[in-house]
């Protein structure tokens, strides 16, 4: 009977090792996050993805990426948010944050742009009781990880 407590006690123990030792393993992958990697050149300047931001209309704008490199973009998300954009005024002080009004399935998705294409979102920023004077507009893509690319430009409230 003691023989089998002992037995019971030392897998158990066992069970608690093996266990505890699943997952623990550190990644030996090296391969970089390609939403993020540049590609070197030698020299050169680097080939990279370039984020813009224009105005299509009178509040309608339109955040672009353009892929440069030498290799398909995969851009991996949590949720059908793709980029947000905000309105910073002199202070640095948040006037508009779209995110904070908006919102998303929390579904998995990607984006990928493959070489010399471009991605784009447009945007309509709405009628706010903004102060007059010079605000900026940032927009950025809102991935799992890697470089968010995000632009800025003035906005002017007459």
């Amino acid at each position: 009977m003691k023989k089998m407590i002992w037995l019971g006690a030392f897998l158990i123990l066992f069970a608690v090792f093996v266990l505890t030792a699943c997952g623990t393993r550190e990644s030996d992958d090296t391969e970089k996050d390609p939403a993020t990697e540049e590609i070197d050149t030698n020299g050169e300047a680097a080939e990279k993805v370039e984020p813009t931001i224009e105005q299509v209309n009178d509040n309608t704008y339109r955040y672009t990426l353009v892929n440069q490199t030498e290799k398909a973009q995969l851009f991996e998300f949590t949720s059908s948010q793709r980029f947000d954009f905000s309105l910073t005024n002199d202070s640095g002080e948040v006037a508009f944050l779209f995110s904070s009004v908006s919102l998303y399935l929390q579904a998995l998705g990607e984006e990928t742009i493959n070489q010399g294409d471009e991605l784009s979102y447009d945007f309509e920023i709405p009628a706010l009781e903004l102060e007059p004077g010079t605000y900026k507009l940032a927009a950025w893509l809102t991935p799992k990880q890697g470089k968010m690319y995000e632009v800025t430009m003035d906005y002017v409230v007459k």
